[in-house]
């Protein structure tokens, strides 16, 4: 793809993940910011904003640049906007469960902020930066920064592979729908089908 397709496609990408990207990130922030405390702490609202616009840039950059993402006709762009669909479904209605606390436990940004949360803890304290301290004076220092973008990020990258994966069932389902299509009956001889 040259420089001139790329700029053609990259606005119209940005506008697309950057509703999908926020849209995505609504039930973690609002963990994060409600049931964690942290919309007390200005810093680590700057930190997760910072990784939503990180993976907003990436993923327009990423699908402006590989043709078979970026045109709409395409089975891979279809299984991806299928994959984003059901995703987006799965935030709306998790963003409903976010006032209950019990309900906490069956969104599945609890369990990803979870492991990206312990593996960024377990490596910050393996390299000598000490532990994790969402609740103390960590959260406003320019270390907490990182670390809340870094859990951010990782959490998103997590999230992003449970996208691939259904992404992936999706694409295997499009392309059965559009296999039966090509090879019925009337397809196959050149004649319209009946249907």
């Amino acid at each position: 793809m040259d420089a001139a397709t790329f700029r053609s496609n990259f606005p119209r990408q940005l506008r697309y993940w950057s509703l999908h990207c926020f849209l995505n990130a609504l039930p973690s922030l609002g963990i994060a910011l409600g049931w964690a405390k942290l919309i007390r702490s200005p810093t680590a609202m700057a930190a997760m904003f910072t990784a939503i616009a990180t993976f907003i840039l990436l993923y327009a950059t990423l699908t402006s640049w590989i043709t078979p993402v970026a045109d709409r006709s395409r089975l891979l762009f279809r299984s991806l906007d299928l994959g984003l669909r059901i995703r987006a479904a799965i935030s709306i209605f998790s963003v409903f469960g976010l006032t209950d606390k019990n309900f906490l436990i069956f969104l599945p940004d609890t369990w990803c902020g979870f492991a990206a949360g312990f593996s960024v803890d377990w490596l910050s304290r393996k390299f000598g930066y000490g532990r994790l301290n969402l609740n103390g004076s960590d959260s406003d220092s320019v270390s907490g920064f990182f670390k809340i973008y870094a859990t951010t990020m990782l959490e998103g990258l997590i999230l992003s592979f449970l996208l691939l994966m259904i992404s992936f069932f999706a694409l295997i389902i499009l392309q059965a729908k559009d296999r039966r299509k090509v090879f019925s009956p009337g397809e196959r001889r050149g004649e319209p089908s009946q249907s």
